[in-house]
């Protein structure tokens, strides 16, 4: 049979004195209790195992000390890295994270804050699954959210306002590693995108475009292919465009990995027949046989931010802030240098 928890009146019968100064001291709240009876109560507290009751407690002081985390997929290596830091951020500030994996579906979100706004969280960080940017379903998050005067940060996507926001800034960070192909050479290029419906596809196509158009290269339709941030996006893109171009920008390096696989079963070298780039720079690129160029997103800068942000938010409910960060490109082996007739 299971234990009796040991209750406040059970530590104030045990010393003789009132569940009042029990709570008062066990609470670190002001009081005017001596210190021998202050240390007997400690003493007799744990020597009862008394733990205090998180949900009485957060009935008393309208705070849990939680933050909920929903994020789209937990399988990327760019979301799970940084609920790990994150994790870590809230954890010095005292507050302990529940997580949640909306499998990129809409009706999980709705689920999942739910869920979160009920067990009144403190606070909560956001990246909304690919179906939730459906305009019409952006409605319907943005009215939970706010209607629930929980404190919230989006991370990664969001949808248009000046709601609190971290992001790292895609259309800077697609200019620049499109501009990097250019440079070496390179005219034919094709792209491998995320859903367009994110804001940080629709970013990075922007950057590629505006690389392309500064150096006179058009980027036909054809050569861009529409998918997920998985690995199988990665596999479908690679079969419309290998033999085609002479360098693949996927838009993260899950879709990088699919490319590779598929060159390397059709006896495709990378970068001799076809140079790769990818995004976001997770630790298996940079072991891979030929390693990848990438662009690396900030992920500890980033959860520190978020933490210090949402905290923020928490304390003074008005704050609002839209944090851009800006990314790396990381050079490694997987683009050739094509050398124009010029150079001959």
């Amino acid at each position: 049979m299971r234990k009796k928890a040991t209750t406040l009146k059970d530590v104030a019968a045990h010393c003789g004195v009132s569940s009042t100064a029990v709570s008062l001291v066990l609470n670190n709240r002001p009081h005017n209790l001596s210190e021998k009876t202050a240390r007997l109560i400690v003493k007799g507290a744990d020597e009862l195992g008394y733990r205090p009751d998180p949900t009485a407690r957060s009935l008393a002081t309208k705070t849990t000390n939680t933050i909920g985390v929903i994020i789209p997929d937990i399988s990327n290596a760019f979301f799970s890295e940084t609920v790990r830091h994150l994790q870590i951020e809230l954890a010095r500030f005292g507050y302990v994270m529940f997580l949640m994996n909306s499998e990129e579906k809409f009706e999980n979100d709705l689920k999942y804050l739910e869920l979160l706004i009920s067990r009144n969280v403190d606070g909560i960080v956001m990246t909304m699954s690919a179906e939730s940017m459906l305009p019409e379903n952006q409605k319907k998050i943005k009215t939970i959210l706010h209607e629930s005067k929980t404190p919230f940060v989006l991370f990664d996507r969001f949808f248009e306002g000046d709601d609190s926001k971290v992001y790292v800034d895609n259309l800077e960070s697609g200019y620049a590693i499109a501009r990097h192909l250019i440079d070496q050479g390179h005219t034919n290029i094709g792209v491998i995108t995320g859903p367009l419906g994110l804001n940080s596809s629709r970013d990075r196509l922007r950057g590629v475009m505006k690389a392309m158009d500064e150096s006179g290269i058009v980027l036909s339709d054809n050569h861009i292919v529409q998918g997920y941030y998985d690995m199988e996006t990665g596999r479908k893109g690679a079969q419309l465009l290998l033999g085609h171009v002479s360098a693949i920008f996927a838009f993260n390096d899950l879709q990088a990995f699919g490319v590779i696989e598929t060159a390397e079963s059709q006896d495709i070298r990378i970068p001799d027949d076809v140079s790769l780039v990818g995004f976001d720079d997770v630790f298996y690129s940079a072991i891979l046989k030929t390693r990848l160029t990438t662009v690396r997103q900030p992920i500890y800068e980033m959860s520190d931010a978020l933490s210090k942000l949402l905290i923020k938010m928490i304390k003074d409910p008005e704050y609002r802030e839209e944090i851009r960060v800006p990314a790396t490109i990381i050079l490694r082996d997987s683009v050739k240098t094509i050398r124009s007739d010029k150079d001959a």
